[in-house]
């Protein structure tokens, strides 16, 4: 199997050339094919030769796989910056601070970022899209799924900051959610939060990892 399957979009047009790049040298420091990642992650050598050339933009499920799939943490993918290395558990992001991940319905501001091996990431959405429809117009933004509904390992918990959103998920009939309601999920379970107004929602989300946390 060849490294790429398909050609890549012109650095300078493309919004996902960071994450891309990024995405292809650490596979490819790592001696890894793109069959080695999907056998890792779950995703299709296609899909991941699609976010290697910057076709598409990953949604967070697809992230969160192939950060995993290549053995990094989730923020090596979407930023480089300098980590803590010293055995420290605090992380203070400011206003303003952090990177941000888009697939253009939705905008996922990274928080904490510095920190490495965290069994949770904390990160401040923005929920542009009001419809299915939405999703399934912007193909190119994420990564060709047909239900609209993504899924990975965990739980989260997610908090209406302003704004409304709706709530799909599997086995559930959708739910509206106003500024400070609260849901916690299955990350396994097939979800999507879509705005409930005219306006943007900001909703304040923490993902676990999918391992046991050590409370105690």
């Amino acid at each position: 199997m060849t490294s790429d399957l398909v050609p890549p979009i012109a650095e300078e047009e493309n919004p996902n050339a960071d994450l891309a790049r990024r995405a292809r040298s650490t596979r490819k420091a790592k001696g890894m094919t793109l069959s080695d990642v999907e056998a890792n992650s779950g995703i299709t050598a296609s899909t991941i030769s699609k976010i290697e050339n910057g076709v598409i933009s990953p949604s967070y499920a697809n992230l969160i796989r192939l950060s995993k799939g290549l053995g990094i943490d989730i923020v090596d993918l979407v930023r480089e910056q300098p980590k803590q290395t010293l055995k420290t558990r605090r992380s203070i992001t400011r206003f303003g601070d952090g990177p941000v991940h888009s697939i253009g319905t939705h905008d996922y501001h990274l928080l904490c970022s510095d920190l490495t091996s965290k069994k949770m990431q904390p990160m401040l959405a923005r929920i542009h899209a009001q419809s299915m429809h939405e999703l399934k117009a912007k193909p190119q933004m994420t990564d060709g799924n047909e239900s609209q509904l993504f899924s990975h390992q965990g739980e989260e918990v997610l908090f209406v900051h302003s704004g409304e959103v709706i709530l799909h998920t599997e086995h559930y009939a959708p739910v509206h959610l106003a500024a400070g309601d609260c849901a916690y999920i299955d990350s396994s379970m097939g979800h999507i939060c879509l705005r409930g107004s005219d306006e943007d929602a900001f909703v304040f989300w923490v993902c676990s990892d999918g391992e046991d946390i050590p409370w105690e």
